[in-house]
């Protein structure tokens, strides 16, 4: 009869430990984002709403994420896009099928996060909180594809 109850016991005293132990696995595997000045929901808030207009071709609502002047790797060189109209006039060059792709397949829990913001596609894309937009996110970089920064 002891031996029937030794499992039980360690059972009950196991399980309840389980759900918190998966929960903290979960947060120490999200980015820090402090570090960059933000935090996990307006990421994941900023990511889900860039991507959704990404996909949709909305360069409107992609450009009202954009903080200019904004550095970008177009047809090969570093440009700086000055204001939104240029930024529009240059959008299909700027959101090439490569960044169109980084910013699809980013997910919140593989950003990498600094002191100068995040970054997802592997330096592709930085965006960071901009004290002159209330330190709403915005893109501050696009990258060239094999010199991140």
């Amino acid at each position: 009869m002891r031996k029937a109850l030794i499992p039980i016991v360690l059972m009950a005293l196991v399980l309840p430990l389980l759900p918190a132990a998966a929960g903290s696995a979960r947060a120490q595997a999200a980015p820090a984002f402090e570090t960059a000045g933000t935090d996990t929901a307006r990421v994941a808030a900023f990511l889900k709403s860039l991507q959704s207009a990404v996909s949709l071709g909305n360069r409107l609502k992609v450009a009202t994420l954009v903080h200019f002047p904004l550095t970008a790797w177009v047809d090969g060189e570093e440009t700086v896009i000055h204001n939104e109209s240029e930024f529009q006039a240059r959008y299909g060059r700027i959101f090439d099928a490569s960044v169109k792709t980084s910013i699809a397949e980013a997910k919140v829990e593989t950003l990498v996060v600094d002191q100068q913001g995040v970054m997802l596609g592997n330096g592709r894309v930085r965006f960071s909180p901009q004290a002159e937009h209330k330190n709403a996110l915005k893109i501050v970089a696009i990258n060239a594809p094999d010199q991140p920064r």
